[in-house]
């Protein structure tokens, strides 16, 4: 990281800002490393510049903690937030310290910005969290899933090779010297009535609701295992 900013950093060039996900969705379910987390807000702050995490996918709840960052022990200084922010209603927002919020009106517009409507869905999505303790559900939820998942990766070590991920975000991995794909899994798991998305070649994705049950994780399991019976 110091000697990407230094490589850029010639001139009048300066790096502005670093922009991260906690967590990698489409790039494989891939957890953000604690360790590298705290240096980059290290060189941020030695350095003046700003640290802005994309939460889109992982905020709101996703990973067990309201937001993903929180999962890494750092602050960023500015996140991005869409999608679970009103539970599937369009929405986008850009939150930020203090020190770096400068707009002012009519100076940036947004497509999903915040109109009356969904910004009070935003509001009802908020309080049901904190109130019906969504988040407990989550991480109860979540460490079951991995349980179940890796039991499963144990039976079948010729065709799985970890299972990685936070909370209700979880990525089944595929070994990457077979022949059989994400897209093969999600289709025979989808013929047996399980919606899941790959997140690239050789990972299988898994975002379920956030109110799911111990009872539809155990179905899931089921399914997926069935699944790969037959295809391996």
């Amino acid at each position: 990281m110091e000697n990407a900013i230094a490589d850029i950093d010639e001139g009048n060039r300066r790096v502005a800002a670093v922009m991260l996900e906690p967590l990698q969705g489409e790039g494989g379910v891939r957890p953000g490393d604690l360790d590298y987390f705290q240096q980059v807000r290290e060189i941020c702050d030695e350095t003046g510049i700003l640290l802005i995490l994309d939460e889109v996918q992982v905020g709101m709840g996703r990973t067990g903690k309201y937001w993903g960052y929180q999962n890494l022990g750092i602050e960023p200084d500015i996140f991005t937030s869409a999608k679970g922010l009103a539970g599937g209603i369009p929405i986008g927002a850009m939150m930020s310290k203090k020190f770096c919020d400068i707009f002012q009106p009519g100076e940036h517009a947004s497509t999903f910005g915040g109109n009356p409507f969904v910004c009070a869905v935003a509001l009802s999505v908020g309080k049901t969290l904190e109130q019906e303790n969504i988040l407990q559900n989550v991480q109860v939820r979540g460490e079951q899933l991995r349980t179940r998942l890796t039991a499963i990766a144990q039976k079948y070590p010729e065709v799985i090779d970890e299972v990685r991920g936070w909370g209700l975000i979880n990525g089944l991995v595929l070994k990457s010297d077979i022949d059989l794909t994400s897209v093969d899994v999600v289709k025979a798991v989808m013929e047996r009535s399980l919606l899941l998305v790959p997140a690239g070649p050789k990972v299988v994705r898994f975002v379920p609701p956030l109110i799911v049950s111990a009872q539809e994780v155990d179905q899931a399991a089921l399914i997926v295992e069935q699944a790969l019976q037959a295809l391996a």
